[in-house]
């Protein structure tokens, strides 16, 4: 091993026998791998697993070993508990915890409300359909985290927070939810809404208590409602400690970047100001699903129809302009309408009819009025357009034999 190299991280001294100052210093090296390794640092891992191979190629096999030794009992620890929080280190050794049902959760001071919840997201649970934008957003995120070895070794940190914004309904949450699974790391969710009180001091000191705790676990910290401390700002009345809380939600958000991932979720992005913005390294906006995007997130609820692909379509058809929220409520309140009534007397069309009425989903003049047309007039209406269903699904959705629709379409277009 190379003694300069050494020398300038673990002591000036070499002895005159040339006896290098890593042996001396041995002790201290396992000491610190031992501590390390309590951590979930996987760059930390395989810079100890690099010090043992330097060891052995200067023939110190027995240290070699012993790290190695500690390396191994690492991941099969890991292994056993694979849903353990992994306290982080800062300034002295950690030590690894569970987090369970019995875990303290940060309260309010003066209420004793818990200021934030813990959820363990299934692996196979689903996100929202994502526009190409968002999708190359999210995958670029969940890449670095994926590859934070690669990227540590050139010395470039890994992205660790995440604004996603946009209208209401549209799976804000969901995709937060989505990635803390893909991470495989607990949720710290917190609604900044409820944290907010009407002494603006407690707000700050709830905040504070707030990322103190997630700041001691290897988690994601989901903050919804994130525009509900920028909304303060606008009260006219003690100015001096609005700016006390908008400053101490920056600060917490610096001091927790080397921890974990944040992700903050507002439908209000107007009014967050440039310093907040500044916080997130990655933005993903969820907007208003597509057509295609609407017909794939109906399709997803219409699982238990032999063929759904055609009741997804004229759902997706129904619910222009509405959120991804909306195209799902109203396909189970089809598929629900459809399974509960006699399905010999009702179709497909007629359950989404009814599921629109029992939902008060808001549709405009003109959609509503093709609606309500003949079920012959409104085949030919969604024969046309770019949903352009074609005979075999307009029997499917309206119940009827190829030969019924061929003579409707043909009856309205002479």
């Amino acid at each position: 091993m190379n003694t300069l190299h050494l020398s300038h991280h673990l002591g000036p001294h070499v002895t005159p026998a040339g006896y290098s100052v890593h042996m001396e210093n041995f002790d201290v090296v396992q000491a610190l791998a031992r501590t390390a390794l309590t951590g979930s640092a996987e760059a930390i891992a395989k810079q100890i697993s690099r010090l043992a191979e330097r060891l052995a190629e200067s023939g110190d096999s027995r240290e070699a070993k012993s790290l190695r030794s500690l390396l191994s009992r690492s991941e099969k620890r890991q292994a056993i508990e694979p849903i353990d929080f992994i306290r982080a280190s800062v300034g002295e050794a950690a030590s690894i915890q569970k987090l369970g049902t019995r875990t303290p959760l940060p309260v309010d001071r003066d209420t004793g409300a818990p200021l934030c919840e813990v959820v363990f997201p299934a692996n196979q649970m689903r996100g929202p359909v994502l526009s190409d934008t968002a999708t190359t957003a999210y995958e670029s995120l969940l890449d670095e985290w994926r590859h934070q070895e690669r990227l540590y070794d050139a010395g470039l940190p890994i992205s660790r927070s995440l604004l996603i914004y946009g209208p209401p309904g549209t799976g804000k949450t969901s995709l937060a939810m989505k990635i803390a699974a893909q991470l495989g790391r607990p949720a710290v969710i917190a609604r900044l809404d409820g944290l907010i009180s009407s002494l603006l001091g407690t707000t700050a000191r709830n905040l504070g208590a707030l990322f103190d705790f997630c700041n001691s676990y290897d988690t994601v910290l989901i903050l919804d409602e994130f525009d509900a401390v920028a909304k303060i700002r606008d009260d006219s009345n003690e100015v001096g400690e609005i700016k006390r809380v908008v400053n101490a939600l920056l600060q917490n958000l610096d001091k927790r970047t080397p921890f974990g991932l944040t992700i903050a979720i507002t439908n209000h992005e107007q009014l967050l100001d440039t310093a907040i913005w500044r916080r997130f390294e990655h933005q993903i906006f969820l907007g208003l699903p597509s057509l295609p995007d609407r017909t794939l997130i109906a399709e997803s609820q219409l699982v238990h129809l032999p063929d759904p692909r055609p009741l997804a379509k004229a759902i997706g058809w129904a619910t222009e302009g509405h959120s991804g929220a909306d195209v799902k409520t109203l396909s189970l309140s089809s598929i629900k309408t459809w399974v509960l009534t006699d399905r010999s007397d009702v179709s497909q069309m007629e359950a989404l009819r009814r599921a629109l009425n029992a939902t008060g989903l808001r549709l405009g003049d003109g959609l509503k009025a093709q609606l309500q047309l003949p079920d012959a007039v409104l085949a030919s209406v969604l024969n046309e357009g770019p949903l352009h269903l074609g005979p075999n699904e307009l029997g499917v959705i309206f119940d009827r034999d190829r030969r019924t629709v061929a003579r409707w379409l043909q009856s309205t277009t002479s």
